[in-house]
């Protein structure tokens, strides 16, 4: 069948329209369409508002977090999907993408409100159906899903210090940067660099600078908010994305973190104390066109003036807006 309306014998067959009276809803068809779509076709994005509902004729869709990441479920013929951001009038949650070629059937919101308000038979087919899908994949993620996030997580992770690492950081940090373009909210990267870390190597051993980057973020770790993000950018770099209502308060926070690192206590793995460190931060602001990379580019060069300027201190890139006015709390 060609995209276009669909028949009513077609919606009839189908549980959501069981026992639904479809004359009542026979002139609202221009806003009931099927959908062909291809291998790899992304249906809903979390980037993206969505307002209609949609359900699977034929075919497979997987829902991700992340474009990169592994499916948390796998809708197949007869399951529906986009009615939460059509409720809550919110953007969609995951990304949606066909995995083989499918059809779909699009239903507009305005449809889907008029069948709630005038069939109670469809309102109890739409909850028999969220039900029973909320049931079963609490199983399903319980048990095949289960291995499935421990393996993200798992991938996710930086094995020497615990928090995140590179990878995470490409696919996390680019989605904070998109959202917060939406939503035209201020946000900064902290570019961060141990001191003399390769001396402290040499000097002491890489035993004791493995130590010294546990330590290290650790505090860094401790000392941010459940909300910013932390990853481990490489080597002895650290990088942080935090969300600041002006750049005064994102300088705050930087330099709290970096009097945390200087005044920590860092221990080897017998207990005796080690040398402490210091770091230099680099500072950027989000601006409309940044991309990860180009904001990355600029914390990274105000990190350089930081080092250059006798380390354990911060530095602001130059396209960040000077704080005005009182001193802000946080």
């Amino acid at each position: 069948m060609t995209p276009g309306a669909p028949p009513l014998d077609l919606l009839s067959k189908m549980l959501l329209f069981k026992g639904v009276r479809l004359e009542s809803i026979a002139r609202n068809l221009g806003l009931v369409h099927i959908a062909v779509l291809k291998a790899g076709d992304i249906l809903l994005r979390p980037d993206e508002p969505n307002s209609e509902l949609y359900i699977l004729i034929e075919g497979t869709l997987a829902v991700q977090s992340d474009l990169d990441m592994q499916p948390l479920a796998t809708l197949q013929a007869g399951d529906c999907v986009g009615e939460m951001s059509v409720f809550e009038g919110e953007l969609p949650s995951a990304y949606v993408i066909a995995t083989v070629p499918s059809r779909v059937l699009r239903v507009h919101k305005e449809v889907v409100w008029q069948l709630i308000d005038g069939s109670n038979r469809f309102a109890r087919n739409l909850l028999h159906t969220l039900g029973t899908r909320i049931r079963f994949g609490n199983e399903a993620l319980a048990t095949s899903h289960e291995r499935l996030l421990m393996q993200e997580i798992s991938a996710s992770l930086d094995p020497l210090t615990g928090i995140y690492n590179r990878r995470w950081l490409n696919g996390m940090f680019k989605r904070a940067i998109e959202r917060a373009k939406i939503d035209a909210a201020p946000l900064f990267l902290f570019m961060i660099d141990i001191d003399h870390f390769k001396m402290y190597n040499d000097t002491h051993g890489h035993l004791a600078g493995d130590q010294c980057l546990r330590a290290v973020a650790t505090t860094l770790r401790d000392n941010l908010r459940p909300s910013d993000l932390l990853a481990r950018f490489g080597g002895e770099e650290f990088c942080i994305l935090v969300g600041c209502d002006e750049p005064r308060e994102s300088m705050t926070v930087a330099e709290r973190l970096r009097q945390s690192v200087e005044q920590q206590q860092i221990k080897n793995r017998d207990g005796s104390p080690l040398p402490s460190v210091t770091v230099s931060i680099g500072l950027a602001q989000l601006r409309p066109d940044d991309s990860l990379e180009s904001l990355l580019e600029r914390a990274d060069k105000a990190l350089y003036k930081a080092k250059k300027k006798g380390r354990n201190r911060l530095m602001v890139d130059s396209g960040t807006a000077r704080p005005r006015g009182k001193r802000k709390p946080r």
